[in-house]
């Protein structure tokens, strides 16, 4: 990994009963350092995964696979390999596994036993948990501890495991008489007795925290502070002392499970102290001392769920099937529904049947289906609940309940997925002073015409607020954050041209917020009363918002000031920013200057300035920058190199200057990412985004094109881009050749807007021999495509709104063909008859009135997922039935079908989204003709 050798190197940990998409996104995570919770379905992942991983020499360690012997298990391990053919040879899958007939069903070429420690290496490894952090043992000392530890060693019978669990515990007790004693233990002998040697010496309250963590899935990433937190709620934690103190009692029972191995620390995206893991072995350690008290089901499990469960984790494709065993579990505090990727969870009905018969809840954690207009009001008379939250990715709007008010001792509350949280039906929302987090991961937290709730700085327990807005009616006064100073993470401040003085802004007294980490102060542009808000003002009011010294993010929007405030000036900020790594300073029209960034942000990594028309010169850049984006700064000239030495990503837009000793040919847009730190000359990748909204490019309008030699900068450094955007431009077929000069490891290219181009020139197809994604919208002139055969790596192919389109090269073969997109372009039933389209397994059609027949359709007998949109169709085609391969069938916006063909029984989800609502309706209606054409799907999902 180091030498660039195998890259890039995914570590995934394959848990039993897994699924496949969660995998693919672990993989696509893994390859490219960045969450892909954005990608829907299954298909999606699939071919980014691809994209990520073609041509390239990667590594990928499946981890501790289980030995499952069904024919579905055999087939999920087929599946998480599909994507892995189009690597680089030289490629490497490397299986654990502690069973071979998983490595023999996978084709294994070699298969590794690994052998036991030898006894030196199995007390190296024992000693190294134990005495690593022991430096103030003298030579005497150590030599001791060696000789006892040694013997505990051979006791443990080379378990690495137990080394670890034992050796930690051991780290705690320097004393030799302990050692001695521990060493006198007959539970040693395996690795099952020293965890249970382990477990008995944690705190009592710890043991529950450890036992309650067997609710979980084996191999579940738990997140520190959500685990804290469910702890916190489940009354786990004691102590009388203050929040600030319980939050320190908390993170203690959390490191107490660290330190002993009981919880390990995993790294995801650099992350190594926010996400744990357990141990197989300990997992099964804490379902044994839980007892019946914790339960989980997973997809596929019929076990029995036990009537006295006190805390449940269901992660189902269909939780709808649970509710009615649910609502019988009189003893339940803990409810947590998981929905699987693409499944139904509750529907509202479902879950206020369900809060209505479980009073005893403290926790609940559910997905719900469909539109939540309000949260059950009956949540309110759960006396005892500290922890909502509730997931409806289809709620636009939800209000909270009248009567949230006496929910007294609710301490967190999270919407995710909706857009806007109402609070206006809630009669006081300061009562609840036991509130410590408002979490509003996916909604739009109140806008303009509901801002938030009055008196908020009544909660002084609060430690999430991600938005606050500054009014001038009461109630909603900056004055407010005065008193909240336990609020962590990011915190957003607008609405700030409501503030009407410098004295005003200091009672916010941000300097006290010292948990912080993130900061925003925004002023609204589009406000009256942004007007009204003098340029002197406002810099007075920004001098009385300065920061806390222990934020790492730092962001202003919309400030109209002459000058910076004096906080962010060398003289005064004494170590303000030492922590700050990334700043960010939008729409700042009037600033002609900007602080001293290279002496002030001497940590900084990223540095956004966008709106800036009156800067003329970059300050000197810290050494420590990675990232610099540049926007609407058209009078900045930047000339040294060395200000850009170190950055591997740069982003120049709007005819920003750059001098040509920083060696970047592109000048008017373009985006350089992974930028070579020895050699700012040299790219690994190049992204080129060509904007041209008609006079935004330099140059003269010419029979409605930018004239051709204004594009003659835009060749792309050779051997290096692998991906390319052309959009909204008026490139021509000229043009275009002379921009794709260096194509030749173009893996993507996406042509979109560009009214001119009548096709890709031969030899440009030519060239472009690695490339894998080929998309073409919007292109009203573009009229031939010839030259597929020589795109022999082909695989995705999007073709829309391109209505002149009506020339297909003579002989074209697309062997490589896995997914298309195509709408009514002429040449549908030409291209689809071509070689290689049957190898097409994912395809979605929008507004075709060619294919209303179907008949092509049966020529792609590889299709796995079908995707309608915007069909103007009465009907589906009858022949949907024939395709005995199809698993994923979805319409979208398909208006006037009424009724379903038979559809082949391979089919495994249905998916309606905007289409007519009597038909969606029929479609869950039993009995109904179309529910029962659908009723052999596992998984469905209707949405409006």
């Amino acid at each position: 990994k180091d030498g660039q050798l195998l890259f890039p190197v995914m570590w995934i940990y394959v848990s039993p009963g897994f699924s496949v998409d969660k995998i693919y996104q672990k993989m696509l995570e893994a390859a490219t350092g960045k969450p892909s919770s954005e990608f829907s379905n299954l298909d999606t992942l699939q071919m980014r995964l691809e994209a990520e991983l073609i041509d390239k020499r990667f590594l990928l360690v499946l981890d501790d696979i289980w030995h499952e012997k069904d024919a579905i298990a055999q087939d999920k391990l087929n599946q998480l390999l599909s994507p892995l053919k189009v690597g680089k040879k030289g490629s490497k899958v490397l299986v654990t596994t502690r069973f071979k007939d998983v490595a023999m069903s996978l084709g294994s070429q070699r298969i590794i036993p690994v052998p036991n420690f030898n006894e030196e290496d199995f007390f190296n490894l024992f000693m190294h948990y134990a005495l690593d952090d022991a430096v103030s043992l003298d030579g005497q000392e150590r030599e001791t501890f060696h000789t006892i530890g040694r013997e505990i060693a051979r006791k443990l019978k080379g378990s690495p495991l137990a080394a670890r669990i034992v050796g930690a515990r051991l780290g705690k007790h320097l004393d030799a008489t302990v050692w001695t004693r521990v060493g006198d233990q007959h539970l040693l002998t395996d690795t099952m007795g020293v965890l249970w040697w382990s477990y008995q010496h944690l705190n009592v309250q710890v043991r529950r925290c450890f036992a309650y963590c067997s609710m979980f899935p084996q191999g579940y990433e738990f997140k520190r502070d959500e685990l804290v937190d469910l702890w916190t709620s489940e009354g786990f934690i004691k102590t009388t002392d203050s929040a600030e103190q319980m939050d320190v009692v908390c993170q203690s029972y959390f490191d107490e499970l660290v330190s002993c191995s009981f919880l390990q620390p995993k790294d995801i995206f650099g992350s190594k102290n926010k996400w744990f893991t357990m141990h197989d072995l300990l997992h099964e350690l804490a379902a044994m001392v839980a007892g019946t008290d914790c339960f989980r089901v997973e997809s596929g499990d019929m076990k029995e769920i036990p009537p006295d469960v006190r805390h449940l984790f269901i992660r189902s494709n269909d939780q709808t099937k649970f509710a009615e065993k649910i609502c019988k579990l009189k003893k339940l505090r803990t409810l947590i529904l998981i929905t699987t990727f693409g499944g139904l969870g509750i529907t509202i009905e479902e879950l206020e049947a369900m809060l209505k018969k479980l009073k005893k809840l403290r926790v609940v954690h559910v997905d719900v289906q469909g539109q939540m207009v309000s949260i059950p009001g009956c949540i309110c008379e759960l006396k005892h609940l500290r922890f909502l939250r509730i997931h409806s990715p289809l709620s636009e709007k939800v209000h909270l309940p009248k009567k949230l008010d006496t929910a007294y001792h609710l301490q967190i509350l999270e919407l995710s997925g909706v857009g806007v949280l109402h609070f206006s039906n809630v009669q006081n929302m300061s009562h609840l002073i036991n509130l410590r987090d408002i979490r509003n991961s996916g909604f739009v937290f109140p806008n303009s015409d509901v801002p938030g709730f009055p008196g908020i700085g009544e909660l002084k327990s609060l430690r999430e607020l991600s938005d606050f807005r500054v009014r001038k009616d009461k109630g909603y006064e900056l004055k407010q954050l005065k008193s909240i100073n336990h609020l962590r993470g990011r915190l957003r401040i607008s609405g700030l041209e409501s503030v009407q003085s410098k004295e005003e802004a200091l009672e916010a007294k941000l300097t006290d917020k010292k948990y912080l980490s993130s900061l925003s102060l925004e002023w609204s542009q589009s406000s009256p009363e942004q007007h009204s808000c003098p340029p002197e003002l406002q810099v007075e009011i920004l001098e009385g918002l300065c920061p806390p010294s222990q934020l790492t993010e730092l962001e202003i929007q919309q400030y109209n000031g002459l000058r910076c405030p004096s906080w962010m000036s060398s003289e005064n900020q004494n170590g303000l920013f030492m922590n700050l790594q990334d700043l960010q300073l939008c729409r700042c029209y009037n600033l002609e200057h900007l602080p001293e960034i290279g002496e002030l942000f001497v940590s900084l990594r990223w540095l956004k300035l966008v709106g800036f028309p009156k800067l003329k010169r970059m300050p000197r850049l810290p050494g420590t920058l990675e990232n610099l984006h540049i926007q609407q700064c058209k009078a900045l000239v930047m000339t040294s190199s060395e200000d850009v030495n170190m950055i591997r990503s740069l982003f120049v837009e709007t005819a920003t200057q750059i001098e040509p000793s920083l060696n970047i040919t592109a000048t008017e847009v373009v985006e350089i990412d992974r930028f070579a730190g020895e050699q700012p000359d040299r790219f690994e990748k190049i992204l080129c985004d060509i904007f041209g909204r008609c006079g935004s490019l330099p140059g003269e309008l010419i029979r409605g094109h930018i004239r051709e030699e204004d594009y003659s900068e835009l060749t792309l450094p050779a051997t290096v881009v692998d991906r390319l955007i052309i959009s909204y431009c008026f490139v021509t077929n000229t043009v275009l050749h002379r921009c794709l000069t260096g194509s030749a490891n173009l893996v993507s290219l996406n042509l979109r807007c560009l009214p001119f181009l009548t096709e890709i020139p031969s030899e440009v197809m030519e060239s472009m021999a690695k490339l894998s994604d080929l998309s073409i919208e919007d292109c009203i002139q573009f009229t031939h495509l010839e030259g597929l055969n020589n795109l022999s790596r082909l695989q995705h192919l999007t073709i829309a709104k391109c209505p002149n389109l009506r020339a297909l090269g003579e002989d074209e073969k697309v062997r490589s063909l896995n997914g298309l997109a195509i709408d009514d372009i002429p040449l549908v039933p030409q291209l689809l008859s071509r070689e290689g389209c049957s190898s097409v397994w994912s395809l979605r059609i929008d507004e075709s009135e060619q294919l209303r027949g179907g008949d092509i359709l049966e020529q792609l007998t590889s299709l796995i997922s079908l995707d309608f949109s915007c069909c103007s169709w009465d009907r589906l085609p009858e022949n949907l039935v024939n395709l005995t391969s199809l698993e994923n069938l979805r319409l979208d916006y398909c208006k006037k079908i009424q009724s379903l063909p038979e559809l082949p029984a391979s089919l495994q989800s249905f998916e309606v989204e905007d289409c007519d609502a009597l038909f969606m309706k029929s479609c869950q209606k039993a009995g109904d003709q179309n529910c029962q054409k659908i009723a052999h799907v596992p998984v469905k999902r209707f949405s409006s």
